[in-house]
């Protein structure tokens, strides 16, 4: 009993399995699915542009250069020089995150310090970071502003000094204008 055993047991390991009824006759490679990660916003220990500026750091740029330029106005060409490098992080920033909806706000907020600079380099830029968010994030409510106001022609444009009523109307000094002394008894 104990050879048939032995024969038994070999024969089984040599046998081949026979498929299943309803198994595939020839197996098909496996293909992994990959979903590749697209961050919508940027991460705040990310870098960006020659200066590698994070997106805290670019924030607080456009907002500390902005006081200096309210605080002194002489400062505008410096303010202009260190806004370039801070451009440049902006467009690292939006080739890696096109779809970061706070790039449409520090755009707006750009802007508006250009605005305010009096400076004809200044209004340009102006008119060119206003272009620039107006296409590339044409659903953002501050695109919707920058529309507005490049349809009005009031983005990079001098401001008019500002009249008052109250200098329109100055008195004058004219003798015709003044009432006659009555005559006295």
């Amino acid at each position: 009993m104990s050879a048939s055993l032995v024969t038994l047991m070999t024969g089984a390991a040599s046998a081949t399995p026979t498929p299943a009824p309803h198994a595939p006759s020839a197996a098909k490679p496996v293909i992994p699915v990959v979903h590749l990660l697209t961050y919508k916003v940027a991460p705040a220990d990310e870098y960006f542009g020659k200066l590698k500026m994070s997106i805290l750091g670019i924030r607080n740029v456009i907002k500390d250069d902005g006081l200096k330029v309210d605080a002194d106005f002489s400062q505008t060409p410096n303010v202009i020089r260190s806004l370039a490098l801070t451009e440049d992080a902006l467009h690292d920033w939006e080739a890696k995150y096109p779809r970061d909806s706070w790039l449409p706000h520090s755009l707006f907020t750009l802007e508006r310090l250009y605005a305010k600079m009096d400076s004809d380099v200044a209004r340009a830029k102006a008119k060119a970071t206003m272009i620039w968010l107006v296409h590339d994030f044409p659903t953002s409510p501050q695109a919707k502003i920058g529309r507005t106001e490049l349809a009005a022609n009031k983005v990079g444009v001098k401001p008019v000094p500002a009249t008052t009523a109250a200098t329109a109307t100055t008195t004058t000094n004219d003798v015709s204008a003044a009432p006659l002394p009555s005559p006295s008894p």
